[in-house]
């Protein structure tokens, strides 16, 4: 792992090792990523233009999902599931206050439940050593700083069109994408719905959604959405260069989870109904915490070997 970033995980998820009761597995690259998904094409020749004098370079068209992003998704506030540790135990503490909460057993009605998730994003790649493709997107994110992911309203600052696509007619047209995300299509004309996972907004951590494991896909959805929209990632998916895309294109992401086990990868929004039996026991997982998750996120990669820089 890349030492600067090692450094701010830690710095985060540091807490007295008296006040730890949340554990698991630290992220293990060999056996934690869903390596045959990379899909590792060469799709033939490629001329991309260039500053003058040169105008223009020849090279190699690549095409790959390269697993670039990690997402805890969390009940508990300053718990890492990528490291195993973080979190405190003692009631009334930031941490308690600041944790992910189901409120289903006390909703009035369906309409009512909710579930928050507390998440953390490290961006760095894990396909540097190959020499072919490279981005400079690095770095991490930690929403229990992020005043905007505590609050609905606070999330609306950074995405002003939310107000076009909060009412019913444009929700019910999630259905749509949530159909073609679960036969592996989503609609990237639709930037606002996350398939079976709902809406993309608001960008918080609050989810309409009692399913913990649906929840915890939005969640780490919404987090991809907003690292976006701030500029932190860049879309490796254009040939000639990476891209900032303030509006995400969906299609361009796949992931799956590596906490509380790990399974099979799909795109964005799949409906939880498809992996989630047995991810998520009473307790403890197989590889860590229940309720705590990590997802493994793969972004498209379709370059041209003279523009890797």
């Amino acid at each position: 792992m890349n030492k600067y970033l090692l450094a701010l995980v830690l710095l985060f998820a540091a807490t007295p090792a008296f006040a730890l009761f949340k554990s698991g597995d630290s992220f293990n690259e060999a056996s934690d990523v869903n390596w045959g998904d990379i899909e590792f094409k060469f799709l033939g020749i490629c001329i991309c233009p260039r500053p003058p004098p040169v105008f223009y370079e020849e090279g190699e068209i690549y095409e790959y999902w390269d697993p670039s992003i990690f997402i805890d998704t969390v009940s508990m506030a300053n718990y890492s599931a990528f490291t195993g540790s973080g979190g405190e135990e003692n009631t009334g503490g930031i941490d308690d206050i600041l944790g992910g909460k189901n409120k289903s057993s006390d909703a009035v009605s369906i309409a009512d439940e909710s579930t928050f998730f507390q998440a953390h994003a490290f961006i760095y790649s894990l396909m540097t050593d190959m020499d072919l493709c490279k981005n400079d997107d690095m770095g991490a994110w930690w929403t229990e700083y992020d005043s905007m992911w505590q609050s609905d309203e606070l999330a609306a600052t950074i995405t002003p069109e939310v107000g076009l696509f909060a009412n019913k007619e444009m929700q019910l047209l999630c259905m749509t994408d949530a159909l073609a995300v679960n036969v592996g299509f989503p609609i990237d004309a639709m930037p606002w719905c996350i398939g079976s996972s709902g809406s993309t907004y608001p960008v918080s951590g609050h989810v309409d959604n009692d399913n913990i494991v649906q929840a915890s896909n939005t969640a780490a959805s919404r987090l991809i959405f907003k690292l976006n929209r701030l500029f932190m990632l860049c879309d490796p998916a254009p040939i000639c260069g990476c891209e900032y895309t303030p509006v995400w294109t969906k299609s361009h992401y796949k992931m799956h989870t590596a906490r509380p086990d790990l399974r099979a990868t799909y795109p964005l929004g799949k409906a939880a109904k498809f992996y989630d039996s047995g991810l998520n026991p009473p307790y403890m997982g197989v590889k860590g915490s229940n309720d705590e998750f990590l997802w493994v996120v793969f972004r498209k990669v379709l370059c041209c070997t003279c523009c890797e820089e």
